[in-house]
C-alpha cells in the first residue's frame, strides 16, 4: 500500500485532531485524583485514547500516568512513544499559543511539534497499516506520555506495571535517526540570606524587589525581570549601567525609574535547553546587568543574590560549554557538553538557579556534579540534583538503526547516517528505542519557544513514513 496516498485521503482529519489536542493546554498542573498531572493532561490522555478507540484499537489508562493503544498480536511488540504534555506557552508569540491557527502550510501552537503533531501522524499511521492489511508478527504500541517535559514520572510509571517493547521508535526529535542522546542533569542552586541586612543609609544601597526569569530548566528563558528600590540619583546611575548593555536585536535591555524603583527587563530569545547555542539567554545576560552595577560600587541589601550573581558571572557567564566550571567535557560519539541556565527566582529569602546540562556519553553524573557542587560552595551555594536521565548509544549495525534509516532514504533519497543529540527524548527509558523523526534535517519549527509550528506537509509526510517504519518493524 502506498500510505501517502492514505495520509492525503486522512489529511483534513489529521489535521483536525492536531488542533483539538493542540487546543488542551496540557501543561502539568496540580494533581487530582485519578490525574497525577493535573486536569489538563488528564484531558489529553483521554482524548487521544478516545479517538485511538475510534480508529478502531485496543486501550489502556494506567492510573492517569500513561496510556496506550495497541493494534496486532505476537509475543513480541513494536513501540511508538509520544508525550502529550507541554512546555508552558511563555512570551511573545503572535498567534494564540493554545489556538491551533492554520496560515498557509503552518499550524501553530504549542506542542504542535512537541509532541502533539508526530502522536496524531502516528495514531493514523498505525490505521493506515490496520488498513492495509499487513500480517504482523509483532503488536504495535502507541505510548502516551504524560510529563515528559517535567519529570518522566509518567513514563517511569509505564516501566515499572507494563509490557516493555522489543524494539520502539520516538517521534520526538529529528530525522533520520538519532541513536546517541546525551545525559541530563538539571541541577538547582541555592543560596539563603544570611539574615543580615546592608547597613540603611548607605546611598550606594539597592533594595531587591523581584528578581525572576524563565519557566523550566530545559527552556532557554526569553525574558528576565528585576526590580531595585533606592534613592533616584542612584537609580538614574544604575540605569544608565543596565542601558549600556542593550544589543540589537539581542539582548535587548528596557529599563525604567519611576517613583524610587528601577525596573529592569531583558528579553533575550527563547529556545530549547538542550541547544544553548540557538537562543539568547535573558538570565545569563541579567546577571551581567547585575554584577556590572556591583562591580560599580552599588550593594544589593540581599546576600542571596549578590553571591549567585558573583558566582554565575565567574563560573557561567555566557558559556554554554562549563568551560569555567570545569566540566567542558567532549567525547567522539556524542560531542560536546552543554550548559543551559534556565530559572532565577529570588523569593523569601533564597536566591537560585536551575542548570539544564547534558553531558557526553562517557561521562558519569558525578563527573558533572562534583565540580558544580566544589564551586558553588565558596559562594555558600548549595546544590540540590533535580531530573537526571541516563545517556543513549544504540548501535549504528542494528536492526532497528538500519530499517529506520531505509525508510528515511525510500522517503528522501537521501542516504543518511544516525545522529547524536543533546536532547532527551523517551527512547532512554527503553533498551532498544531510537528517535525517529518528526523534523526533518536543518528545520526549525520554534520548539520550546514563541509561535512553535508544525506544517501539514509535516502531519502527512510523518503519517506516510511512520507507516512505512511500522510496517518494516512490526510486519512478518
Amino acid at each position: 500500500m502506498d500510505f501517502t496516498v492514505f495520509a492525503e485521503e486522512h489529511k483534513d482529519e489529521i489535521i483536525r485532531r492536531t488542533q483539538e489536542l493542540v487546543g488542551i493546554p496540557s501543561v502539568e498542573g496540580k494533581p487530582r485524583d485519578g490525574m497525577p498531572m493535573g486536569e489538563d493532561v488528564a484531558r489529553a490522555l483521554d482524548y487521544v485514547l478516545d479517538a485511538c478507540r475510534e480508529l478502531g484499537f485496543r486501550t489502556k489508562n494506567l492510573d492517569g500516568y500513561v496510556g496506550y493503544a495497541e493494534y496486532g498480536s505476537g509475543e513480541e511488540m513494536v513501540g511508538i512513544l509520544c508525550h502529550l504534555d507541554v512546555v508552558p506557552a511563555g512570551e511573545g508569540w503572535t498567534k494564540p499559543p493554545f489556538g491551533g491557527v492554520i496560515e498557509g502550510d503552518n499550524l501553530y501552537g504549542r506542542g504542535t511539534t512537541d509532541n502533539k503533531g508526530p502522536a496524531i501522524s502516528a495514531m493514523y499511521a498505525l490505521k493506515a497499516v490496520q488498513e492495509a492489511k499487513i500480517p504482523l508478527r509483532r503488536r504495535v504500541r502507541l505510548i502516551f506520555g504524560t510529563n515528559e517535559e517535567s519529570g518522566w514520572r509518567g513514563i517511569k510509571y509505564y516501566c515499572r506495571h507494563e509490557e516493555m517493547p522489543t524494539m520502539a521508535f520516538v517521534p520526538d526529535a529529528q530525522y533520520p535517526v538519532i541513536n546517541v542522546e546525551k545525559g541530563i542533569a538539571q541541577l538547582r542552586l541555592i543560596c539563603e540570606d544570611d539574615g543580615v541586612k546592608l547597613v540603611a543609609g548607605n546611598p550606594a544601597r539597592l533594595g531587591v524587589l523581584e528578581l525572576q526569569g524563565g519557566h523550566r530548566a530545559n527552556m532557554i528563558p526569553g525574558i528576565c525581570t528585576c526590580r531595585l528600590k533606592g534613592e533616584t540619583k542612584v537609580l538614574e546611575q544604575v540605569a544608565k549601567l543596565a542601558q549600556a548593555l542593550d544589543a540589537d536585536p539581542y539582548p535587548r535591555v528596557q529599563v525604567s525609574v519611576e517613583e524610587g524603583i528601577i525596573t529592569v527587563t531583558v528579553t533575550g530569545l527563547a529556545g530549547h535547553g538542550s541547544r544553548p547555542e540557538s537562543g539568547v539567554n535573558a538570565i545569563a545576560h541579567m546577571v551581567q546587568v547585575l554584577h556590572k552595577i556591583m562591580e560599580a560600587g552599588f550593594e544589593v541589601d540581599s546576600d542571596a543574590v549578590a553571591q549567585l550573581v558573583k558566582f554565575l558571572a565567574a563560573h557561567v557567564d555566557l558559556e554554554n560549554n562549563g568551560e569555567s566550571l570545569g566540566i567542558d567535557f567532549h567525547d567522539s560519539v556524542s560531542g560536546e557538553l552543554t550548559l543551559s541556565i534556565g530559572v532565577l527566582r529570588y523569593e523569601d529569602g533564597q536566591a537560585y538557579v536551575d542548570f539544564d546540562i547534558r553531558y557526553p556519553v562517557t561521562k558519569e553524573l558525578a563527573e558533572i556534579v562534583e565540580p558544580v557542587k566544589e564551586a558553588a560552595k565558596q559562594y555558600g551555594i548549595r546544590v540540590e540534583i533535580g531530573h537526571t536521565n541516563r545517556s543513549l548509544h544504540v548501535p549504528e549495525d542494528s536492526f532497528l538503526v538500519q530499517q529506520l534509516l531505509s525508510v528515511y532514504e525510500k522517503h528522501t533519497g537521501h542516504k543518511a547516517k544516525p545522529l547524536s543529540m543533546g536532547g532527551g527524548t523517551y527512547a532512554r527509558a527503553l533498551d532498544n528505542a531510537v528517535a525517529f523523526g518528526s523534523v526533518m534535517p536543518e528545520e526549525e519549527r520554534n520548539i520550546h519557544r514563541e509561535d512553535e509550528f508544525t506544517t501539514i506537509t509535516d502531519l502527512v509526510r510523518n503519517t506516510a513514513i511512520f507507516a512505512d517504519a511500522i510496517a518494516l518493524l512490526a510486519a512478518k
